[in-house]
């Protein structure tokens, strides 16, 4: 097996010269190549990347996701390299996520979260409804979504050390998952919002009852010093919750500007703006990320 996975890279760096590539990147899927392509572009624009969406595994089968990466963890060198979402392997820690290692991580739970920063999604918004504008603010919305959620994973993240079945991550991505009620956007979404908060407070209110000596204090010292708070906790959800959330009320909101608004100019849908561009230099985690890109390349500002 491991063998098996040493020749198939020794492959992918030879073929580069046929490709013109500086570097081949296996990544978990084909989804994910026009947010690495965008990340790439912008921090390495002279550069030209194979990317690897599957691979055969070493039972003959073509394999993706991040497991079969993750098989070619000690094959890696400056060309050839593995991207991959973070889940919570930026949150437990895990060492071989380094790029010294040749693995490039996107520190958010995974590369929709990129694409769903607040700032994005108002401009997003602004072009599908261009020139009018939408009384909607997705900043506000996601900020008070973050404080909410936020109790719900230090309680995960408290509880995966010390009972593991008592608050899996199958059940907390269910708590995320929303029906959202027609005409939502009145109070800026208070609507989903107040279903969160009621879940999020019964939830606590439960395993307060059923913990009454937890101390998770030191989990949310951890959260706090890796760079997730109660603002931003939006990022390290899970991403097809979130994603799936905000291109639904966008996809609303822009079909209620654009039925009671004449002389909208924008054809295109507003997903096609939200994964059109990415907030560089805007946020904590997408910086991380392009710093990680530079050091893999040897690029030093």
């Amino acid at each position: 097996k491991h063998r098996f996975y040493e020749i198939a890279a020794r492959r992918f760096k030879a073929e580069l010269k046929l490709y013109g590539a500086t570097a081949a990147i296996h990544l978990e899927n084909k989804n994910d190549e026009i947010f690495w392509g965008k990340v790439l572009k912008h921090t390495y624009p002279e550069g030209k990347f194979r990317f690897i969406s599957s691979s055969r595994s070493h039972t003959g089968n073509i394999t993706c996701g991040c497991t079969q990466c993750l098989q070619y963890l000690d094959f890696l060198d400056e060309k050839f390299w593995i991207a991959i979402d973070s889940d919570y392997r930026y949150l437990d820690e895990q060492p071989f996520m380094r790029p010294e290692n040749y693995v490039l991580q996107t520190y958010t739970y995974s590369f929709e979260n990129h694409f769903c920063f607040a700032d994005n999604l108002n401009l997003a918004l602004q072009k599908a409804v261009y020139p009018k504008s939408v009384d909607f603010d997705f900043g506000s919305f996601l900020r008070e979504y973050s404080r909410i959620i936020y109790p719900l994973m230090v309680w995960q993240l408290y509880l995966n050390y010390i009972d593991r079945q008592a608050f899996p991550q199958s059940v907390f991505h269910r708590m995320l998952s929303v029906n959202v009620p027609m005409q939502f956007w009145k109070n800026n979404g208070e609507v989903i919002l107040n279903v969160l908060r009621d879940r999020s407070k019964r939830f606590q209110n439960s395993m307060k009852r059923r913990y009454p000596d937890a101390d998770y204090t030191w989990h949310e010292a951890r959260c706090n010093e890796l760079g997730v708070h109660r603002d931003n906790c939006y990022l390290y959800v899970r991403g097809h919750n979130l994603y799936d959330l905000i291109v639904y009320m966008g996809k609303a909101l822009v079909s209620h500007a654009r039925s009671s608004m004449e002389g909208i100019e924008s054809k295109k849908s507003f997903e096609h703006y939200l994964t059109s561009n990415v907030c560089f230099d805007k946020y904590p985690e997408i910086v991380r990320l392009t710093d990680d890109v530079r050091k893999v390349l040897g690029i030093t500002l």
